[in-house]
């Protein structure tokens, strides 16, 4: 698809996701100590851990697949959550409705991982400059991090940077018109 970017802006960027199969609440559900439940809305997406019920699924740590509470449990393996606990340990109690949920896939791209970032620099008259980074934790890795310069050719033009093939549309002061072609 074509798209423009402005200078300084993400022209293509790779991280490693990790996936799992999981469970996603199909209607509000309210979860927690007695006095302290809170409402989980229709979509939230659960950490299935180990029970002896059919299915035990609970809330991530933020952009973490790690699981900490509430957490639902579906005993009979009807597809609805008949018991809810604040968390994994605490002991779990009858849910007045249950609630419905269904399989998902639960992704994250966790902050340990590697980052490849590709940003449009801007333009001269002779050339297009583009910015190759590399981020782990948040945090740009100095020894990679390039500028490059490719020649600019008349449009639209094939150009090759860092593995990524890009078909360049047109230079305006909107920015670069492009798409990406292949990434090898």
């Amino acid at each position: 698809m074509e798209t423009t970017v402005p200078a300084g802006g993400e022209i293509y960027s790779y991280a490693r996701v990790y996936s799992i199969e999981g469970a996603q609440l199909d209607a509000e559900a309210k979860a927690g100590d007695w006095l302290l439940e809170s409402k989980y809305p229709a979509g939230t997406k659960l950490i299935p851990v180990s029970t002896k019920a059919k299915l035990k699924a609970c809330a991530p740590e933020k952009d973490s697949l790690v699981a900490v509470g509430p957490c639902f449990l579906d005993d009979d393996g009807d597809g609805t959550f008949d018991r809810q606990a604040a968390d994994e340990i605490k002991m779990a109690r009858k849910m007045k409705t249950p609630v419905p949920y269904s399989k998902t896939k639960i992704s994250i791209v966790r902050e340990d991982t590697f980052k490849t970032v590709l940003l449009y620099q801007g333009a001269t008259a002779d050339t297009l400059r583009f910015s190759y980074r590399e981020f782990k934790n948040d945090i740009a890795r100095p020894a990679f991090t390039e500028e490059l310069s490719i020649p600019r050719e008349p449009y639209p033009a094939m150009i090759m940077v860092k593995n990524i093939q890009l078909e360049v549309g047109a230079v305006t002061g909107m920015g670069l018109r492009y798409k990406v072609v292949k990434v090898n």
